[in-house]
């Protein structure tokens, strides 16, 4: 009997010590957490971030303008830059080809990392000298890569800030949209190309900053498509093509610009009046529930339901000066632009991003 009681005492006493030592077992583990939660944070350039990129195993990256390429997996950051092998710190935009190798075009020109080193590779080159390109719109610079995508046949298809778009099949550059739009002071046109989107059926879509609006490419020709046609207005700054066949514009918010959809047979505005909340819009992404999000760069994120646009509001915070937005594997929303990046999960935003 007096054997039993102590082994009940000694049993009581191990589990009490085993319970503690979970306890701070436990307790351990969320600090450790927490401190990785805390440093796997990016730090947030001078300038901000100026576009995103998810790559085939899921991982993040962002450009920045003037704080060269982060990379970002959820658990680690790296930031690659002229010392790296970058060409310029300032990175428009990113993609990738069947390859699995990365394109970067920055303000300097093509760059292409296959993973382990980076490559400068020379588009054709244009002189920029001149009174009009100096002085009066020092933006347009034909060597500098605004944006890119691949096309089904994994070709590379290059924007450029004046010198309209370059398709690259890895040997040879070829040269389209170069006399498009308005005619500049010096009797050129300088097409600035700030966007192409491939939709469902394989088409490109290219944007035009000079006034040359939205053209089309099927693989054989291209189709232009004008205010006349339907757009809000001929500066044409992002597109987006959602899985049901729409293809959405959106505008640097000069004039009566707006939010303009085409199905493939008409284009629809949304304007101001309609209750759109910034009729400059940069960025665009609908998600899974059919939410079309929208940045302007300059005002609050916004987001249209299909029925009406709000300003998103998340425990009071409202997101202003986003750049871009996109969508990881996961479902997750990221936003980002000037003032840093931000995660959405559909309930949570958090900042991913720190000023310190």
């Amino acid at each position: 009997m007096i054997l039993l009681i102590k082994n009940t005492i000694l049993l009581i006493l191990l589990s009490s010590f085993l319970s503690c030592n979970g306890q701070v077992k436990n307790e351990k583990q969320s600090v450790d957490q927490e401190k990785t939660s805390q440093t796997i944070k990016i730090p947030n350039p001078k300038n901000g971030f100026s576009n995103g990129f998810v790559d085939k195993d899921g991982t993040l990256w962002f450009s920045s303008n003037g704080g060269g390429v982060y990379r970002y997996d959820g658990k680690t950051i790296k930031n690659f830059n002229e010392t790296n092998g970058l060409s310029s710190n300032q990175v428009f935009t990113i993609t990738s080809d069947e390859k699995n190798n990365l394109w970067f075009g920055t303000q300097n020109g093509l760059v292409k990392y296959d993973r382990k080193q980076f490559e400068h590779i020379p588009l054709p080159y244009q002189d920029t000298t001149g009174v009009w390109l100096d002085k009066v719109y020092p933006t347009i610079n034909p060597n500098a890569v605004n944006s890119l995508t691949t096309d089904d046949n994994d070709n590379l298809w290059i924007g450029t800030a004046g010198g309209g778009a370059y398709k690259y099949d890895g040997e040879n550059f070829n040269s389209y949209l170069t006399e498009i739009g308005r005619k500049q002071e010096d009797s050129l046109y300088h097409n600035w190309i700030p966007f192409i989107r491939k939709d469902n059926n394989g088409n490109l879509w290219f944007a035009s900053m000079t006034y040359g609006g939205v053209n089309r490419f099927d693989g054989n020709n291209f189709t232009q498509f004008l205010k006349k046609d339907g757009l809000s207005d001929n500066q044409v700054r992002t597109i987006y093509a959602d899985k049901s066949g729409n293809i959405w514009f959106g505008f640097n918010g000069n004039r009566e610009s707006g939010l303009t959809v085409y199905d493939g047979t008409s284009f629809k505005t949304y304007s101001l009046k309609n209750g759109l909340c910034n009729k400059r819009v940069r960025a665009i992404y609908k998600d899974t529930k059919g939410n079309l999000w929208l940045g302007s760069g300059i005002g609050n994120l916004c987001v249209f339901d299909g029925q009406s646009f709000t300003e998103f509001e998340s425990n009071g915070q409202k997101l202003t000066g986003i750049l871009f937005i996109l969508g990881d594997k996961k479902d997750n929303i990221w936003f980002g632009g000037r003032n840093g990046i931000w995660k959405y999960d559909g309930e949570i935003l958090t900042e991913i991003t720190t000023n310190e």
